[in-house]
């Protein structure tokens, strides 16, 4: 049995099978066939205008039952085609409407057949249609009126079969094979162009409105470009032919050749295009176009060499020649080992280098090379290895570039920071304050271990009110902005310990620019925060009259002397103001003794003022009566009696007083000999003072806080100075004073003298009253007269007495002030001074009225003036200091 030709192009057993799933729907199939071929393609309904709709449903399914029965006879099927095919040209039926028949068909019974329907059914069904159309075509050459002889029909048979051949090997290339005819109208694409455009439907729909790959038969390809004129004037005309481009649609690439379509008369009927999907291929050129231009920059700019897979050098470009110092003849060929020294050559690292190459792995970092003429140069470079087709390593390329300037700064830098770390405590933060390490210096200075504070933020070493506060917010937000931040901190250590650190804040910048960490060098100056501090807390005190409190603490070099020189000043200021307060209270003691006694003194005065007044008056009386006389001369007896007593009493007082005014006198010479000592001891004080501060300023900045102290120093020595002044001052005036109250007792002494020799007489006369009462009247009279020269004498003594009174009352008044600015300072001896208390002298009482001289003297000789109390704080600019 003969083989069935028609199986060289497609699988009828398939098709029949095939054919059996949808039998049964033929009715459901032929339905939907039509419905969907009037409603896509509307321009057909009027082919079947003289049949009714049920009447074509039975010619299809007699139609398609009639085409599989016969594909076991091929000659009789070509029969019956051609036969069909001129009754479709008679009624008007077209070749372009074969293709879209065909392919709603196919559709339609796939969709009838559902999970059944395969990729080979479509196919076989695909090819079968094809002949089917082309064996009707074929009819379509014939005329009525043509003689046919069998021959003819043979040959016309055998021209179809040469056509179903054709059109199945174009339907079963790999390649998508699209043809339109003058119009650019799509007429054909086999299943190639149909896959490819489905692969890519989706994509191809969202570019163009209402894209179907089963509506791509009968649309026009303008609908693929932008500009449709520019390529159909290429189509025109068949010279430009054949023609290949890439056409771009969306992010799609694809390569098209177009091929003219020329008939058997020679005649232009349309073209063919072959369709190539290079997205991908185009994206890989132009990745390797992309790879060749970077590669060509990178050996522009970076020293480059390749080598074999054992390291034999291949080539270099010009850098790495300029940077080795070789030219290319010199290395080419050799060794990689003679850029390396002998013993790294030689070694086991060198080896595993180059077998980490040799698998495939790249190796990267900074190398030491040797140059020619052994010069050392150090590179920062790459080396990597490139893989064949199979992942086999074929060479090794390195990118080099010299960094051997870069790397000898770096190490200047290096030890430059090393140096730093010896001598200075260094901690380094990242930008939110996080402690990332810290040196041996910064721990032991804080009492912390490297692992107790890694990782912890800065605020662990400050107060914690501090850290709360704004003012350390704004401390790393400023650190943050790049501004670094230096002065004088007080931290805290472990345990709570206080540490006070000289330190500056630095923020590390970045290539760009931005600030990435914070280093912080520090330098611990606790000590001398110390001393000063505690200086300063000493002389404070002092300049508020405190002297009990001292330097105390633990210090070494300069500041232990500053604490020696600050003790002493204090401990000389102690003793002497105790010594000015001892001497004070001396000296008030005894002004309260001479005031007391004044006081005492002067009532005695006024007692006897006032006795010899009743004794003028007695006499005055002896002469109005003489009988009276024996009983006068009796009381006046009595009376001198008394009055002399009274002025030997009086005498001894004035010679006391006098000896008091001489004591007095004495202490006054000695307090002013003390006042004396004190103001050298000022004017001392002040040169060591002048002295420190000219040191300090030779010490410059760092000793900038003792000059200070030494300014504070010089100010109070210039005050005690002063107030040593205004001291010696007073004492002068009290010593003036004291003096003209001695001279005053001295004639009060000789007054009393007269007045007991005065009294004597009148006790004379009176015993010679009583011997001659004849002679009363004169001796009355002369009586009378001595009386009172008696009573002025003792006007004027205690007018005398008043005055030194006074000047002793003020005497007492001045060293409660000299005692009270003593109380300004404090020595920590625990002693309370007190002066003695004031004597409340009471007032003289004056009688007889009618002696204008007593007031005349007191007008003549007013009391001395009470001393001014002198200023806590003197005015600088004594005369002594003027000269100084």
């Amino acid at each position: 049995m003969s083989k069935n030709p028609l199986e060289e192009y497609f699988d009828i057993n398939l098709v029949e099978d095939s054919f059996a799933l949808v039998a049964d729907q033929a009715e459901t199939l032929v339905d939907r066939f039509y419905t969907r071929l009037f409603d896509e393609h509307p321009e057909v309904q009027p082919l079947f205008a003289n049949t009714t709709p049920q009447g074509q449903r039975r010619k299809l399914v007699g139609a398609l039952a009639a085409v599989v029965k016969g594909l076991h006879d091929p000659d009789g099927l070509v029969k019956t085609l051609q036969e069909m095919g001129r009754r479709h040209e008679a009624y008007g039926a077209l070749p372009d409407h074969y293709p879209v028949v065909a392919q709603i068909l196919i559709e339609e019974m796939k969709a009838l057949a559902g999970d059944s329907w395969t990729p080979e059914i479509e196919h076989a069904w695909t090819s079968a249609f094809n002949l089917i159309a082309s064996t009707m075509l074929g009819a379509y050459e014939r005329t009525e009126n043509q003689a046919m002889t069998d021959s003819q029909n043979s040959s016309q048979a055998n021209d179809n079969l040469e056509l179903v051949r054709l059109r199945s090997a174009m339907e079963n290339t790999l390649t998508a094979i699209m043809m339109v005819d003058r119009d650019l109208v799509v007429t054909y694409i086999n299943q190639g162009t149909r896959e490819l455009l489905q692969r890519h439907e989706a994509a191809l729909a969202s570019l163009f409105r209402g894209f179907s790959v089963e509506k791509i038969v009968g649309s026009c390809i303008d609908m693929f470009h932008k500009n449709p004129k520019h390529q159909r004037d290429l189509l025109a005309n068949p010279a430009n032919l054949p023609f290949s481009t890439d056409i771009n649609v969306g992010d799609l690439i694809f390569n098209i050749n177009v091929t003219a379509q020329i008939d058997d008369h020679g005649d232009y009927i349309g073209c063919t295009l072959e369709w190539y999907d290079v997205t991908e291929q185009r994206a890989r050129e132009a990745e390797n176009r992309d790879f060749a231009g970077k590669f060509d920059a990178i050996s522009r700019s970076q020293a480059l060499i390749e080598f074999e897979m054992d390291g034999t050098i291949i080539t270099a470009n010009d850098n790495f020649l300029a940077a080795i110092g070789y030219s290319l003849d010199e290395i080419k060929g050799k060794h990689h080992s003679m850029f390396v020294d002998n013993a790294y050559a030689n070694s086991p690292d060198y080896k595993a280098f180059w077998d980490r190459l040799n698998h495939g792995d790249f190796d990267a970092g900074e190398y030491k090379r040797i140059a020619k003429g052994g010069r050392e140069i150090w590179i920062q470079a790459s080396y990597n290895p490139v893989l064949d087709q199979n992942g086999k390593p074929l060479k090794v390329i390195k990118y080099a570039t010299d960094v051997t300037e870069q790397k000898l700064r770096n190490a200047d830098y290096a030890g430059q920071i090393e140096a730093i770390g010896k001598s200075q405590a260094v901690i380094e933060f990242n930008m939110d304050g996080t402690i990332v390490h810290a040196n041996e210096n910064f721990c032991a200075t804080m009492g912390y271990s490297l692992n107790e504070i890694r990782g912890q933020h800065h605020s662990m070493f400050a107060d914690a009110a501090y850290a709360a506060s704004p003012e350390y917010k704004a401390f790393w937000a400023k650190l943050n902005r790049g501004e670094y931040d230096a002065a004088e901190y007080l931290r805290y250590g472990k345990g709570g310990k206080e540490v006070w650190i000289q330190a500056s804040y630095n923020p590390i910048l970045d290539m760009n620019g931005e600030p990435f960490k914070v280093v912080k060098y520090a330098t611990d100056v606790t000590e001398r925060k110390t001393a000063l501090n505690r200086c300063g807390q000493v002389m404070q005190a002092m300049a508020e009259g405190d002297l009990s409190q001292n330097m105390d603490g633990q210090y070494s070099g300069e500041f232990a002397e500053l604490q020696g020189a600050v003790n002493g000043t204090i401990d000389q200021l102690r003793d002497m103001v105790e010594k000015i307060r001892n001497s004070a209270l001396s000296i008030n003691s005894a002004a309260s003794e001479v005031s007391k006694g004044n006081t005492e003194l002067s009532a005695r005065t006024e007692e006897q003022a006032s006795s010899l007044e009743e004794t003028a008056a007695s006499m005055e009386e002896m002469t109005s009566t003489v009988q009276q006389n024996a009983d006068n001369s009796r009381q006046a007896d009595q009376l001198a009696s008394s009055a002399r007593d009274q002025a030997a009493q009086g005498g001894e007082v004035v010679g006391r007083a006098v000896a008091a005014m001489s004591e007095i006198n004495e202490s006054s010479k000695k307090i002013a000999d003390i006042i004396g000592v004190i103001d050298e001891i000022a004017f001392q004080t002040n040169l060591l003072a002048l002295n420190a501060a000219v040191e300090a300023a030779r010490a410059g900045e760092q000793g900038r806080g003792f000059a200070v102290v030494a300014s504070e120093v010089r100010n109070l020595a210039q005050r005690s100075a002063s107030a040593a002044k205004e001291i010696k001052a007073l004492i002068n005036d009290s010593v003036q004073k004291v003096t003209e109250g001695s001279k005053l007792v001295d004639e009060s002494g000789a007054t009393l003298a007269e007045i007991v020799n005065s009294v004597k007489k009148v006790s004379d006369i009176i015993g010679e009253i009583a011997v001659a009462s004849e002679e009363q009247s004169s001796g009355i009279s002369q009586v009378n007269q001595a009386v009172t020269q008696m009573d002025q004498m003792t006007q004027q003594n205690a007018a005398l007495v008043e005055e030194a009174a006074a000047a002793s009352e003020s005497m007492d008044e001045e060293s409660r002030s000299l005692l009270e600015l003593m109380q300004f300072f404090n020595t920590g001896e625990g002693m309370t001074l007190s002066a003695a208390p004031a004597n409340n002298r009471p007032a003289v009482e004056r009688r007889g009225a009618d002696r204008p001289w007593s007031e005349q003297n007191q007008a003549s000789k007013p009391a001395a003036p009470r001393a001014a109390k002198p200023a806590a704080k003197a005015a600088a600019g004594g005369d002594v200091w003027e000269e100084f």
